[in-house]
């Protein structure tokens, strides 16, 4: 029994060392497979995270060029009027710049004048007796703050006034980090903007900073850096506070999600080059943190928190500084890592190494015990003794005895086995019949044998057993000694196999399971990429036809299970028209009203719950409630409605996860097609005039170099038409600007509808605009002006607080290639000059130039693209 034991913890030890081995090997993997399936998503995030950040950045940056461009317009209105500006003047012409709508984030525009001691006193009473608007929008112009300085560089207009009164007379070079940008500013010519500051007009705690361009004097020279120092008039800047200008760029939706600083770090030649020699050093010093869209109070916070999830760092450089803006993944947002996927798969991978640990056991343990019984020994007692099986000897069918094991399956008691017959035992004939062919086997080989009975109970009750059979020594009666059985109750290792069968369903059942979350992993990842790509292609689409296709292309491969359609906004945006779609639709409706659909009279996605799918949308293809799924999902960017994404499901319901992606697709074309329409209106006010809607003088210049090439190369007449309208000023002076405005709009609307479609027709300066006609002789160009004339001389203007005026006149001047110059840059002066000479005999008429071509190489200079301002 010693030796047995031994044999048998032995074996257990065995078991153990091999189901631990595997349970160890199993874990490790899963715990490998769960950090790198962590580690992509981690990666993948960061990518995305990343791509956003630099969208922001780039949004950043191409608001601050555009509100750039507004300080070039400002010094142009300085060099276009000869440097003398009034309150007035400078009020309607910030009117008229529409900044509130147009380029929010403003909060003040600003005329500076650089203004030396002695002329301190006579600059003051200049502006105190500037009467042009009313004095009392205007408080009293004072110099602050007061103090002896070598030269003052004074706010002398400031809009809109309302909450800006305290900026108006400050001087900006009473600061010396102002001074520093004033200086950088006059040298180079360039828009500086300042280190961060405290505004004077702003007690709300954050930081702004301001964007200030030079204003040269007219006539004087600015090549150098002397020159321009000495030319210097002053400065137009614009002043922001931080937290206005980022409110206008950043979506709320989207800090939400990120966390976004932004962080002075100087002047960009400082930090590429260092110190320049002899030039002092930036007064700002170390970066500073100017924004951060956590605290609008910025001076609770002193410094940058650097995040230690999900971060992206993006430079921008504005008016010659370098800003660091930094973007932090906020916790709980849509880049914080998904975990889920991860601790599936470490799930899964305990559970499977538990599992194989397990049926390794019982393998083991199943095989162990099997050699064990082989391996016992046939000593009689022992086998008595044994309480885990029933044990029986018999002579023939005889019971001799049995043990308590055998008792306790019988139902009755061991001193009740003994004389009874094996047969009285059984249940059924059949096993007589396979208990004495056992018998037969055992008195005929000497070997043992074994056989599968019904045991009857005492009860009644039936028991399946297993029975083996040895022969433990010859006898003399008929032929067989007495045999051992080893009895042993089936029950058990049927349970143990019930169990088995049991874990090997719910193992497989989890590498199911497994198995679909990869491959649902897998077109996950595919989904994104596509997306990514599309994302990238939108970004570059120059048309809405190129996003129409991009979309069409894209979307079969994302809904490979849909079909849909984009709807995009009318003109009048009172309706959707159908643009691109993909598969074959079931609706039907190519355009429908804003009524008709659920998602944009809400503004958000419909249905939105499986309550409110019956309430279908008047265009769906399901027009009952239990029809074909659908989703309609509103196109908006920037608080502004573009459209409708449609979408149809060819089954019930939708797959998972196509909600979201679809969500994602709106906001990439939204954004695609927002984007467009903000490069079309940048590129209208580029060429076009603000007043008339017609082209500007930079447009008509370029224009006329085009035309003129042409036509010298063609060979074919070209002719330039200028028209000023006379009295102008008598009408401004009589009736106010506002009058003044109102005819040159009307008179742009009678040029329009009066020339051809390939003519070319815009404001050139003042009151004065050109046409350019293209292949026209002189006579023709004579005939379209005097049907321009007649045109003008029947307009009526509606005025506010007065009749309409009538009686409008102009004066034409008309000259063309090659009949009265030869060359292209002559044309412009040689109308210009016709035009003059209509004005001298007596205007309202048509005059052709009195030149000819070969007196065009001798035209003065001065003559060329040259007018000179007139009274009308």
């Amino acid at each position: 029994m010693t030796v047995l034991r031994g044999v048998l913890a032995s074996a257990k030890g065995r078991t153990i060392v091999a189901a631990s081995a595997i349970l160890i090997s199993g874990l490790a993997v899963t715990f490998a497979a769960r950090m790198l399936s962590e580690r992509m998503i981690a990666a993948e995030m960061q990518r995305r995270f990343s791509a956003d950040a630099a969208d922001i950045a780039t949004a950043v940056g191409d608001r601050l060029r555009t509100h750039a461009e507004v300080l070039v317009s400002m010094q142009g209105l300085y060099a276009s009027i000869g440097g003398k500006v009034d309150r007035a003047q400078f009020r309607r012409y910030i009117d008229v710049l529409d900044l509130s709508r147009r380029y929010p984030g403003f909060q003040a525009l600003q005329s500076l004048r650089r203004v030396g001691p002695d002329g301190l006193d006579a600059f003051v009473a200049e502006m105190r007796g500037d009467n042009s608007v009313d004095a009392r929008e205007q408080p009293e112009f004072t110099v602050r703050p007061p103090g002896k300085r070598a030269s003052y560089n004074v706010v002398e207009f400031v809009e809109p006034m309302r909450g800006n009164e305290d900026a108006l007379g400050f001087d900006a070079g009473a600061n010396p980090a102002q001074l520093d940008s004033l200086r950088r500013a006059a040298e180079t010519g360039r828009i500086v903007a300042t280190p961060p500051v405290r505004l004077v007009q702003d007690t709300s705690g954050g930081l702004g900073f301001i964007l200030r361009a030079p204003i040269y004097r007219i006539g004087e020279p600015a090549q150098t850096t002397s020159q321009r120092v000495a030319a210097l008039r002053g400065f137009v800047a614009s002043v922001y506070r931080m937290n206005d200008l980022m409110r206008g760029v950043l979506d709320p939706r989207t800090l939400q999600q990120m966390q976004v600083q932004i962080v002075d770090r100087g002047y960009a030649k400082q930090m590429a080059e260092g110190t320049v020699s002899g030039e002092p050093e930036d007064p700002s010093g170390a970066a500073t943190l100017m924004y951060n869209s956590l605290e609008p109070n910025l001076s609770l916070v002193s410094q940058v928190a650097e995040s230690a999830g999900v971060a992206a760092d993006r430079s921008l450089v504005v008016g010659e500084r370098v800003w660091r803006v930094v973007f932090s993944a906020r916790p709980g947002s849509l880049y914080e890592v998904d975990r889920l996927v991860p601790n599936l798969v470490l799930a899964s991978g305990v559970v499977i190494s538990l599992l194989m640990a397990l049926l390794a056991v019982i393998g083991l343990r199943s095989r162990q015990l099997s050699g064990n019984l082989n391996a016992l020994d046939a000593e009689q007692r022992a086998l008595v003794d044994n309480p885990l099986a029933g044990i029986l000897f018999t002579e023939g069918r005889r019971i001799l005895r049995g043990n308590r094991q055998m008792a306790e399956l019988c139902g009755t008691s061991p001193d009740e086995l003994p004389g009874k017959t094996v047969d009285s035992l059984l249940a059924t004939e059949a096993d007589g019949v396979a208990f004495g062919a056992a018998l037969t086997t055992i008195r005929d080989s000497a070997m043992a044998t074994e056989a599968e009975l019904h045991l009857r109970r005492k009860d009644g009750s039936t028991l399946l057993i297993d029975v083996y059979g040895k022969p433990l020594a010859a006898g003399s009666r008929n032929g067989v000694g007495e045999i051992l059985w080893v009895v042993r109750d089936k029950t058990d290792a049927m349970l143990m196999d019930a169990e088995r069968r049991e874990h090997a369903r719910e193992l497989q059942e989890s590498n199911a399971r497994l198995t679909s979350l990869l491959q649902a992993s897998e077109i996950r990842a595919k989904e994104i990429v596509l997306l990514t790509e599309l994302s990238s292609v939108l970004q570059s689409c120059q048309a809405p036809n190129e996003i129409f296709a991009a979309v069409q292309n894209y979307a079969g491969f994302l809904f490979p299970e849909e079909v849909g359609a984009l709807y995009l906004m009318n003109e009048t945006r009172d309706a959707v028209t159908r643009g691109p779609h993909w598969g074959e639709l079931t609706s039907a409706a190519t355009s429908f009203p804003l009524e008709d659909c659920w998602a944009l009279r809400r503004g958000t996605t419909f249905p939105i719950s499986p309550a409110s799918q019956g309430l279908v949308c008047s265009h769906a293809a399901c027009r009952e409630p239990h029809g074909g799924g659908y989703v309609c999902q509103p196109l908006v960017a920037q608080n502004h409605l573009m459209g409708l994404l449609y979408r149809e499901a060819h089954g019930p319901a939708f797959a998972e996860g196509t909600d979201q992606l679809a969500t994602m697709l709106a906001e990439q074309v939204s954004l695609a097609l927002a984007n467009l329409d903000l490069r079309e209106q940048l590129r209208s006010q580029a060429i076009r005039d603000q007043l008339t809607g017609l082209y500007n003088r930079r447009f008509l210049e370029d224009a006329l170099t085009r035309e003129t090439g042409r036509a010298a190369r063609s060979g074919e007449p070209v002719a330039v038409a200028i028209l000023d309208v006379d009295h102008f000023k008598r009408i401004n002076d009589t009736y106010g600007h506002e009058a003044g405005d109102a005819v040159l709009r009307e008179l742009g609307q009678v040029l329009l509808k009066t020339i051809r479609k390939t003519d070319i027709v815009g404001r050139f300066g003042g009151e004065e605009f050109l046409m350019l006609l293209p292949g026209a002789s002189v006579e023709v160009a004579q005939a379209r002006a005097l049907a321009v004339l007649e045109a003008v001389r029947a307009m009526e203007v509606s005025i506010p607080n007065g009749p309409p005026l009538n009686h409008i006149t102009a004066s034409i001047g008309v000259a063309a290639m090659p009949l009265h110059v030869a060359r292209g840059d002559a044309l412009v002066a040689a109308a210009d000059t016709a035009l003059y000479q209509a004005k001298g005999q007596g205007r309202n008429r048509v005059v052709l130039s009195d030149r000819r071509a070969m007196l065009s190489a001798a035209a003065p200079a001065e003559m060329q693209l040259g007018l000179t301002g007139t009274d009308g």
